[in-house]
């Protein structure tokens, strides 16, 4: 059997499934207020030197509002891993249980630059809580820090269909040890990324998806 006509097919039917789900434009309620600095006013896009986690999460932000795949991947580790959450892989077998940069690169590309496919992305996240330090396992190992994000994800496509993402997400940043700006500065980058699955404790108007879920309709789903 073509296991990737299988995953097509079945990729085409969670597209659908996610349709159901999916949604009118409606304002939602966040946990928190946003973080991370604001770009500065003006027409083009502004993306900020990496030097702190708040950076890299307003690049990821503007990265997927202006559907920029390079930006979007400057904001990952090269070893970086996505978890979808339990629920998630629980309801869709075909959903891998990790992936990494390359399969990133391949969902952005299809998401972003798939001509007429995607019209738009609004994203917001907000910041759920303080940010937990987490020593290296080994002394000398770099730290890490775990943020966790509410996530009001839209992306609307032909049709007028839109998919909204709406159960949170945790990222693990560190610093970049391969990397430094231009000015010698430390950089930051998102290691790790794991779906959380949604308690209901925020309220929202609309049936919680994973952002998961959606990346992994543009993994492996033939657009033609």
């Amino acid at each position: 059997m073509n296991t990737k006509a299988v995953h097509t097919r079945e990729g085409a039917a969670a597209a659908t499934a996610l349709a159901a789900v999916v949604l009118a434009a409606v304002i939602l309620t966040g946990c928190s207020s946003s973080t991370g600095p604001e770009p500065p006013s003006g027409s083009g896009v502004h993306y900020f030197a990496r030097t702190s986690p708040d950076s890299v999460v307003a690049n990821l932000r503007l990265a997927y509002e202006s559907q920029q795949l390079s930006p979007y991947l400057d904001c990952l580790a090269e070893d970086f891993t996505f978890y979808p959450s339990e629920s998630t892989l629980a309801e869709h077998e075909w959903i891998p249980e990790s992936w990494g940069k390359t399969e990133e690169h391949r969902i952005h590309q299809n998401m972003f630059m798939y001509p007429g496919f995607v019209h738009d992305i609004i994203l917001d996240l907000l910041q759920e809580g303080e940010p937990v330090e987490v020593p290296g396992p080994n002394p000398g190992d770099p730290v890490t820090y775990e943020y966790t994000f509410g996530v009001d994800l839209r992306v609307n496509c032909q049709d007028s269909l839109q998919y909204v993402a709406t159960a949170p997400s945790l990222f693990v940043l560190q610093v970049d040890q391969d990397e430094k700006s231009a000015t010698g500065d430390t950089l930051w980058e998102i290691v790790l990324w794991y779906d959380v699955d949604e308690d209901g404790s925020c309220g929202r108007p609309v049936m919680p998806t994973t952002w998961g879920e959606l990346k992994a309709i543009f993994l492996d789903f033939d657009l033609d």
